[in-house]
């Protein structure tokens, strides 16, 4: 899982495979999908897991998109 971040600041996890997405258009390096914070699709970013500090990291985990890419 990987850690991501929407456009209003948002963090969850999804499954980030490169050139893979069933339920997101991508983008370069970003993706339009739905944002399960706001529940609304957004544009969303990978972010470094190392640069959050645990209560970030805690909050992702709170929000899991769902199973498939």
């Amino acid at each position: 899982m990987a850690i991501v971040r929407c456009q209003r600041g948002g963090l969850f996890e999804t499954i980030w495979v490169p050139l893979v997405s069933f339920k997101a258009v991508r983008l370069g390096s970003r993706r339009f999908q739905r944002c399960p914070v706001h529940g609304r699709w957004e544009l969303i970013e990978q972010v470094d897991a190392a640069t959050l500090s645990d209560q970030e990291r805690a909050q992702a985990a709170r929000f899991p998109a769902g199973p498939v890419p």
